[in-house]
């Protein structure tokens, strides 16, 4: 059994010091020189985590692509059935019939869809086209040439349209096994209208996958972030990229409805199709708004989605057998050079064989390192501990956050990184340093070898149980403690079975290998879930939830850096002075530095409402708990345009737009309503039903609410809704077109937001017993 050596009896090293007296100097440099040397790993893996991911420079191709996307942004905001898309699926169109070999087509079609909690009546246009190839079993490569109504859609998805452009040029000539379709719709912005027009073209009986691109951002590679249950065959084709990139932590954020947007795929998966989504997420800022501008796209991203979609055509139409469909696998890239997947069986039986195998390296490292089996219980517990411990730290700094200074990391993201996580890193590492330091306390001159050593047991166990956990149900985001479980097994092997200074070989390489991995997944989810989550409608700050999420990086950071930490010993003296100062100044910056600033700004709204017998208003929103008002920015712009402010608003001169008129017709108290819109031009028709019992086509809605929102009718539109008593009806006629008081308003917003305006026209109706 291994031993400390023993001392002299006479030596000053083992003079007791007395109680309460820090640590000696050799303790002191141990401790500086081993976080020194784990911070440098974590700064090294981070920067390698963000500038090994980042896309090549835009070739030929690229730059056409943002030619392109330059060309549509021309045509401003272009939303679904308005002059200006139009106009732009001419330009699309004509440059596919420039391209040889092409079949193309100019689809219009109406009809109706049920999205999430409305109901979608519409007419819209998509411009269709194919290439045959030697069966008809065919491939759909999907973007969307319509925008929001909120800006011109250069990313969303304007690049993406330019890049298929370029990938169809280059494909064209090519012989192809199989057919592929290329689909530049006119309405996923306006609740997936145009995948359900694609649906009822006749090239659409042929389809049997997609490739389905989309953005969020505005910048950096494409990133996998959805693929179905039997979509394993295509998750294998993704890692034959030029650059692989992608993780299951995309598609859980997804799923789990924690990114408030949808895709054309929900129509196409309910078809039984098989296929994957692709998105821009990086200068997530820019999404949805104003800014959208190609001036804003990141370089090498439309090349990156050029080479995706050739490489990705290529091989579904090439030699690979996809008749077969396999269940998804878990999937991550490492620095978009390597692909991994795992499969879910496979990975239950691996965490399986490691808890066999810790089993019996603790068997014999108990022997070897004379531990006691159940100080390694109570580490392992104490381990385990961590995650409620830094979820409760993150609600703590989170809600301290937002009392300093609420929103700050919306504009200033460094603030997770260098003060959120590191804080929830101490929280979850807490249970443990305060074990250890009860067990040195008993031991104070003891050998700090059996202490580390007791840790890395022990965390060991931690890790492999949660991953074992996570395995067994499923939950994909455990990858980082699957590839952590096997990495920390190996290292006790090391420790147990190499020679002298050769047995902490593996765990370093180890740790810097897990180093990368977290830092990969702490960036994707920051660059993602930062720009979101400031701009989620909430009433309450949003600084405890951004917290609470750093507890996914924190508890596996935690997990890797406990035995350093004891390792290092103890703290130098006052080091909870300077925890306390570094906390403090944290706060302090929080509250001294502005939520908002140019390249992060605040999206204000502004819905002129003209109503019946009302004098007209201009309404300003924002999206998330910091609203216009509690700003100031309301009495700023009525000061600047000299507006008077009524009723939390601004008064205005009503604006003449082309609306339709609107009347109401039942039969009795529970017969069913129809509303009829007249000729109009309205961008957006949105009819609110509310009242007991509400279906519309024989689909019931939930809530006492219905919703129906009506696209591209301009001839009239008659809305029925079955109900079972009282209802009062809202008809909103929703138009870009506004007036010179919008448009002051507009002027006269603070540099640090950025603003978009419509008018809305407002009718409603109600029964007398409502």
């Amino acid at each position: 059994m291994l031993k400390s050596r023993p001392r002299a009896v006479n030596a000053p090293s083992s003079a007791p010091r007395a109680v309460g007296a820090g640590p000696s100097r050799p303790d002191t440099r141990r401790f500086v020189r081993t976080w020194g040397v784990l911070v440098l790993l974590l700064a090294l893996s981070f920067s390698l985590a963000y500038w090994a991911t980042r896309p090549s420079p835009d070739r030929e191709a690229g730059r056409g692509a943002l030619a392109t996307a330059r060309q549509l942004e021309g045509f401003g905001t272009h939303v679904a059935a308005s002059p200006q898309l139009a106009g732009a699926l001419d330009l699309v169109s004509r440059d596919l019939k420039a391209i040889p070999g092409l079949e193309v087509e100019r689809q219009r079609a109406s009809g109706s869809y049920r999205f999430h909690d409305r109901a979608v009546d519409y007419g819209v246009e998509n411009v269709i086209a194919r290439q045959q190839g030697d069966t008809d079993d065919a491939l759909l490569v999907n973007v969307h040439v319509d925008s929001a109504m909120e800006g011109p859609g250069a990313a969303d998805d304007g690049i993406n349209v330019g890049a298929v452009l370029q990938a169809a040029r280059q494909l064209a000539g090519q012989d192809h096994h199989r057919t592929v379709i290329y689909l530049f719709n006119g309405g996923e912005e306006v609740g997936l209208t145009g995948a359900d027009a694609f649906t009822k073209h006749p090239w659409a009986s042929h389809v049997r996958w997609f490739l389905n691109l989309e953005a969020v951002g505005s910048g950096g590679l494409p990133i996998l972030f959805q693929a179905g249950k039997d979509d394993g065959g295509l998750v294998d084709l993704a890692g034959d990229t030029a650059r692989p990139y992608g993780s299951v932590l995309g598609q859980w954020l997804f799923q789990a409805g924690l990114i408030n947007s949808d895709t054309d795929s929900r129509v196409w998966r309910a078809r039984g199709w098989s296929g994957l989504d692709y998105a821009l997420f990086e200068d997530g800022y820019r999404y949805h708004t104003p800014d959208d501008r190609v001036a804003g796209i990141g370089s090498g991203s439309a090349q990156a989605v050029t080479d995706l979609t050739v490489r990705f055509a290529s091989d579904v139409t090439g030699s690979a057998d996809l008749s077969d469909r396999k269940p998804a696998p878990y999937y991550f890239d490492v620095l978009s050079r390597w692909w991994v997947t795992l499969d879910p069986l496979l990975t239950k039986a691996g965490m399986l064989a490691l808890l066999l195998a810790l089993a019996g390296l603790t068997w014999r490292a108990c022997r070897v390192w004379d531990i006691r089996p159940g100080r390694v219980a109570a580490t392992a517990g104490a381990a385990l501990l961590g995650l409620p411990a830094a979820v409760l730290t993150g609600i703590v700094v989170g809600v301290a956050q937002s009392l300093a200074g609420p929103h700050a990391w919306f504009a200033h993201p460094w603030l997770v990184y260098l003060v959120t996580l590191p804080l929830i890193v101490l929280g979850a590492l807490a249970p443990q340093l305060l074990l250890e330091r009860r067990r040195r306390r008993r031991t104070p001159d003891g050998d700090r070898r059996p202490g580390a050593r007791t840790a890395l047991l022990g965390n060991t166990w931690a890790v492999v149980v949660l991953g074992a956990l996570t395995a067994w149900f499923g939950v994909g985001l455990g990858y980082l403690l699957w590839i952590a479980s096997a990495l920390l097994v190996v290292s006790i092997g090391g420790f147990l079975l190499l020679p002298g200074r050769w047995r902490a070989v593996p765990l370093l390489m180890g740790t810097f290998a897990l180093f990368v991995l977290i830092a990969q997944f702490a960036r994707n989810l920051f660059e993602l879930a930062v720009p979101m989550m400031g701009r989620l409608p909430t009433a309450v700050p949003m600084d405890a939830a951004v917290a609470v999420a750093c507890a996914l990086v924190a508890v596996p950071l935690a997990l890797i850096l406990a035995p350093f930490a004891v390792h290092a010993g103890r703290p130098p003296r006052r080091s909870g002075l300077a925890l306390a100062a570094y906390t403090a100044c944290g706060l302090l910056v929080v509250g001294l530095i502005s939520p908002y600033d140019s390249a992060h700004p605040k999206l204000v709204s502004l819905f002129q409402e003209q109503t019946d017998g009302q004098d007209a208003r201009i309404v300003l929103e924002g999206r998330d708990y910091l609203t216009p008002q509690k700003l100031g920015i309301v009495d700023q712009v009525a000061h600047d345009t000299g507006l008077r402010v009524r009723d939390g608003g601004l008064a205005a001169r009503k604006v003449s737009v082309p609306e339709g008129t609107v009347s109401f017709d039942t039969a009795g108290p529970t017969a069913p309503v129809r509303i009829a819109i007249g000729a109009n031009r309205a961008e957006l028709v949105r009819v609110t039903v509310t009242g007991p019992g509400l279906s519309v086509g024989g689909r019931p809605f939930e809530g006492g609410e219905a919703v129906v929102d009506v696209v591209g009718r301009f001839d009239g539109h008659t809305v029925t809704v079955e109900r079972s008593g009282p209802v009062r009806i809202q008809v909103d006629q929703v138009f870009l077109r506004t007036g010179k008081d919008a448009d002051r308003a507009l002027a006269a917003l603070p540099d640090w937001t950025m603003g978009h305006a419509r008018t809305v026209v407002q009718r409603t109706w109600a029964d007398r017993r409502s």
